[in-house]
């Protein structure tokens, strides 16, 4: 062996033919030179694709071969491997997949390193045989011991396998209408997937689509209606609400589509899926709302005339047929074809017919009057929601407790028996 001596500095010596060296021997160890990626071999996909990046230079916030910090490494490579778009942040990426034992680590899994024991701060690929990949500060992208390592494995936190990606509820009805609409631009005001959507007109629109249920046209209306859910009950085909991103108040939405997920028009991008464990949209959370309850119920003759030409007939002055309605004549035709009753031809007549209800007693197919420059009359179909014609819209269903316009303008109710 060669070593230092106190007495005769560096030497080579038979420490087996020195009683000295050869009593005091206690065990040998074998210490390789640190891997450089190219002599490490795997055959995981994932540490594969680890690998390709060693040299990759570190840069805070990166997630490219242009340059990563750990978080963006491991989705960029999880991205590559298996096809999904994982959270970006190491907080969120601790949550996927299943827990790993640390004695029982394989190719592939995905190991978090903390310096306080409990918030990640670090993570890398585990190539097999002690090795991990991962950007370093001073090193970029680079191969390095795990157990092998005091300060990794001392820092060691938990180990994930991922090995797909989260479920979504592609079977639900709401939730694969949603996901149609994948990549449709965001415009704010926009109602279609032709022109692009925004939060609430997508929202809208797919619950119109999937069920006929015709929400309110704004976030912080649609937030006033449907059922209250608590996050831990939350199921496909909810919609959480956000507050204070572009203005305060209700002011985002987006459908929930399973495991952790929800599909949503983004401002800052189009119909997308994002993470609800991401720090933005835990920051500005607010509710889950669910809207089982707000079919129309079509089995009322009146209401069920009344509903098939939304979005169909337009506004006609003096229009009493299906080619074109102005406000009343859509009413009469309605209560005419369906429960074959005549009524006047004028909105003042009208009122004059029947038994008069109060707001709270209303049932399909009571006529609700609104007055505004003349009294407009509409069709109760439930859940707070008129069918009724508009100068704008045609036939079209509002609901008259959140319409800014219409609530203030209700007049009254009358019963046609």
């Amino acid at each position: 062996m060669i070593h230092a001596s106190a007495s005769k500095g560096i030497e080579k010596i038979n420490y087996e033919n020195s009683s000295y060296w050869s009593s005091r021997y206690t065990k040998a160890v074998r210490v390789n030179a640190e891997p450089d990626g190219a002599s490490v071999s795997a055959s995981h996909p994932v540490a594969v694709e680890a690998l390709t990046h060693v040299g990759a230079p570190y840069v805070y916030g990166g997630e490219q071969p242009d340059g990563f910090d750990s978080s963006g490494f491991v989705q960029y490579v999880i991205q590559q491997v298996l096809d999904f778009d994982m959270p970006r942040t190491l907080s969120q990426q601790i949550g996927m997949g299943e827990s790993v034992d640390r004695e029982a680590l394989q190719e592939g899994d995905i190991l978090f390193f903390s310096k306080d024991g409990s918030t990640p701060s670090h993570a890398a690929v585990y190539a097999g045989r002690d090795q991990i990949v991962h950007p370093t500060l001073s090193s970029g992208v680079k191969v390095t011991a795990f157990e092998g390592s005091s300060y990794w494995s001392g820092n060691f936190m938990e180990a994930r396998r991922i090995t797909e990606a989260p479920k979504i509820a592609e079977d639900h009805d709401i939730v694969a209408e949603a996901l149609k609409y994948l990549g449709v631009p965001y415009v704010f005001g926009g109602e279609s997937p032709e022109t692009g959507f925004d939060c609430s007109a997508f929202t809208r629109h797919v619950f119109e689509k999937a069920r006929q249920i015709f929400l309110p046209r704004s976030t912080d209306q649609q937030w006033q209606v449907g059922e209250d859910v608590a996050l831990a009950d939350i199921q496909p085909g909810d919609v959480v609400f956000f507050s204070d991103t572009y203005r305060e108040g209700i002011s985002h939405n987006g459908i929930y589509v399973g495991d952790g997920q929800f599909i949503h028009a983004s401002r800052s991008e189009q119909v997308t899926i994002s993470y609800l464990s991401e720090s933005y949209w835990q920051d500005k959370f607010t509710g889950v709302k669910r809207f089982d309850g707000l079919q129309i119920p079509k089995e009322h003759p009146v209401v069920s005339a009344a509903t098939q030409f939304i979005g169909e007939v337009p506004y006609q002055s003096g229009g009493t047929t299906p080619e074109g309605f102005d406000t009343a004549g859509f009413v009469q035709y309605a209560f005419k074809q369906g429960a074959g009753i005549s009524l006047p031809r004028y909105a003042g007549d009208q009122w004059n017919e029947g038994t008069e209800v109060s707001k709270e007693d209303l049932q399909p197919g009571d006529i609700v009057f609104f007055q505004g420059s003349y009294l407009n009359p509409s069709v109760y179909i439930g859940n707070g929601q008129v069918v009724h014609v508009t100068l704008s819209d045609g036939v079209r269903v509002t609901n008259m407790h959140t319409n800014s316009y219409w609530a203030p303008k209700y007049y009254g109710a009358k019963r046609i028996n």
